[in-house]
């Protein structure tokens, strides 16, 4: 620890000016900035398990849709083929005699 001292002429005891001691200073860390490293590590740390928590929960969200997506692009093929079936010519033909219309023989043109 370091003194400074001064003789000042009015008295005849020398007095203390000032204390100081810059190796007590630089030995000791502040306890703030620990402190502030500690609150910082414990929020990123909970910002880490939501981020996960939330990635997981869409992922099942993500896999159901697309369960789901395939499901209706195989039922929309069968539909297709449903409806190909049912516009098929021969499926026409059939279905327009049993409604009495019949195959033209002569072909006729009106002037």
């Amino acid at each position: 620890m370091a003194l400074l001292l001064c003789n000042c002429p009015k008295t005849s005891f020398m007095t203390i000016i000032k204390k100081f001691d810059p190796e007590e200073y630089s030995n000791k860390f502040p306890k703030k900035y620990v402190v502030f490293a500690v609150v910082g590590i414990l929020v990123l740390s909970i910002a880490q398990i939501w981020v996960n928590n939330t990635a997981v929960s869409y992922g099942e969200k993500l896999e159901s849709i697309a369960k789901l997506k395939s499901t209706l692009e195989m039922e929309n093929t069968f539909l297709e083929n449903e409806m190909a079936s049912e516009l098929s010519l021969t499926n026409i033909a059939t279905k327009s005699s049993k409604l009495g219309f019949s195959k033209i023989e002569s072909i006729q043109y009106i002037r």
